[in-house]
């Protein structure tokens, strides 16, 4: 299930960790977690919250499901490349977070969106699955009728996030971009990453 609420309540709860998939908002006002006593409020840090708050954070950021997240697990442990490195290409290389990183939307939900309304071309061809595995060379632009949308021609303009390495501008005016490699370790937004706590987190579970 998909987080729906207040995105800024996420940010917060995470000690206003940086989660910019998710939102380009930042918890300003107020800097404790959310709540009636969340000011005064010390939780306990067990290894298994740790372990949980690693694993929420690249989920909410990415909006992806539990499901889809152990599904991506799965898939990491089973590869020959390291674990953690497999999973962050899988999650980058998702059409919805290739499609904002290469700054057509300002959010991974506003990204989803286009992907989900058709206005998103791989190749040349349409693809409407957010969850579509974008491979290097693949080339990703808009709809004709798409590269009119003001919001997404500033979007593009002034990207929420600089362009990662494995991303690069083929041709500005018409707005195509393309994947030039797998993404790394260092292409995660996520400040201090921990993914050696996410694949303990699921070790005995997948």
């Amino acid at each position: 299930m998909r987080m729906t609420g207040p995105r800024v309540k996420i940010v917060r709860r995470f000690g206003n960790i940086q989660l910019p998939g998710l939102t380009r908002k930042a918890a300003k006002k107020r800097q404790n977690p959310p709540g009636q006593h969340g000011a005064n409020h010390r939780r306990k840090a067990s290894e298994y919250r740790e372990h949980l708050d690693e694993k929420q954070k690249v989920r909410l950021n990415y909006g992806i499901s539990e499901r889809q997240m152990r599904i991506y697990m799965k898939a990491a442990i089973s590869s020959k490349l390291d674990t953690g490195l497999r999973l962050i290409q899988l999650l980058e290389s998702r059409l919805d977070n290739v499609v904002f990183r290469a700054g057509y939307g300002a959010t991974i939900p506003a990204a989803r969106q286009l992907v989900n309304h058709g206005h998103i071309l791989v190749n040349g061809r349409k693809v409407d699955i957010a969850s579509f595995q974008v491979r290097p060379n693949d080339v990703i632009t808009l709809r004709e009728r798409s590269k009119k949308i003001q919001v997404v021609i500033d979007c593009f303009a002034t990207p929420s996030l600089a362009r990662p390495s494995y991303l690069e501008v083929v041709d500005a005016n018409a707005m195509s971009v393309k994947m030039t490699s797998l993404p790394a370790h260092e292409d995660v937004p996520i400040t201090d990453l921990k993914d050696n706590l996410i694949i303990e987190y699921y070790s005995r579970m997948v």
